[in-house]
């Protein structure tokens, strides 16, 4: 199934109408979003990570994002996801059709949502893989830091603090990646200080 902005439109209030319910929930900074296509990373500690920037972001904006290709083994769960955006990336390969798929929907003007880390066994300064770095500096969007709080409990405060969007230097070496992805995870971190 294709990826349907409208659907995502319907579903995004909805689900955030659950956030609510099940978290103390707090969205800090939504004024942030730029217009146009930009590049949206975030830390990554828990599955509920793409649906809180989703709903913290508001359903105005076409969201995509990079999604571990074993999620779309799961038949039930595989047309859900990517009629909401997520579409697959193999994480142990440098996959060129994801990577093609996200430089496309950055030129498209859509909000791209990665998450650096790769997976929410990360702490924090953890090596960073360096695909968010790429494709922002492949694409000169600029890059929309967000915190997501670590200890996401039942009925526990969450914040998701959405900083300023900075346009990524210009590199392109594997060392220049490395060294933009390490600092696109700082400004992210950072954030936790506005909480």
């Amino acid at each position: 199934m294709k990826f349907h902005p409208k659907f995502q439109a319907i579903a995004i209030p909805i689900v955030s109408l659950y956030d609510h319910l099940k978290y103390d929930y707090h969205v800090i900074g939504r004024e942030n979003v730029p217009e146009g296509g930009c590049v949206v990373i975030a830390n990554h500690t828990q599955w509920a990570d793409p649906v809180l920037v989703a709903t913290a972001m508001g359903n105005q904006y076409p969201i995509v994002a990079m999604a571990k290709k074993e999620l779309f083994a799961i038949k039930p769960l595989a047309p859900l996801i990517s009629a909401l955006g997520a579409f697959p990336v193999d994480r142990g390969t440098a996959d060129i059709g994801a990577i093609k798929t996200a430089l496309k929907s950055v030129k498209e003007g859509k909000k791209l949502l990665i998450f650096p880390e790769g997976t929410t066994k990360h702490k924090e300064g953890d090596a960073v893989k360096e695909g968010a770095a790429m494709i922002a500096a492949r694409t000169g969007a600029p890059v929309l830091p967000i915190y997501i709080s670590e200890n996401k409990k039942f009925r526990s405060k969450v914040y998701v603090v959405i900083g300023e969007p900075f346009q990524p230097e210009k590199v392109r070496s594997k060392e220049g990646y490395g060294r933009l992805a390490e600092d696109m995870m700082k400004r992210v971190y950072g954030l936790k200080e506005r909480i």
